[in-house]
């Protein structure tokens, strides 16, 4: 289960890596446009544009696995989440949702120095599909001794 802090770690202005494989097991990487943990905290949604990761989407779609990482620019705080996705059109409130995390995201960033257009070609909703991922596995990620340490498991 996701604790109350990650969730809303999660729903903040964090980069969100999408990590996919091919069943060819060829990795690929996408970028995610606004998460948030279900009401019972087992799964996370996730907006994508199929626009700009048409290969993260087709890696979704054909076997599911996933791990997502949410790191915070500032100071690189860090989890991972690993699971199995499903995969729908995103509907009006999550594209909403999705648009306020962009806003967001882009306002930290540039907060933390960066010009916008160079965040520009990161963040995109466009054609926005909605992955929801059930939740197997949970990681501290954020670089130091303890990257890596298992904080939860389904198992």
């Amino acid at each position: 289960m996701i604790e109350q802090d990650l969730a809303r770690f999660i729903e903040s202005p964090v980069m969100q890596i999408i990590g996919t494989a091919a069943e060819a097991l060829k990795p690929e990487i996408g970028r995610g446009a606004g998460a948030w943990a279900s009401g019972d905290r087992r799964r996370i949604h996730l907006v994508l544009s199929a626009w700009q990761w048409p290969a993260t989407v087709a890696n979704l779609k054909a076997n599911g696995r996933v791990a997502v990482t949410f790191s915070r620019p500032a100071d690189y705080v860090s989890y991972q989440v690993k699971g199995e996705a499903r995969l729908r059109a995103a509907g009006p409130e999550e594209v909403q949702r999705s648009g306020r995390y962009l806003v967001e995201m882009v306002s930290t960033l540039m907060r933390l120095g960066i010009a916008a257009e160079m965040i520009a070609p990161w963040l995109s909703n466009r054609d926005p599909v909605l992955a929801s991922i059930d939740v197997t596995d949970i990681f501290l990620q954020t670089p130091g001794a303890k990257a890596g340490t298992r904080l939860w498991s389904a198992a």
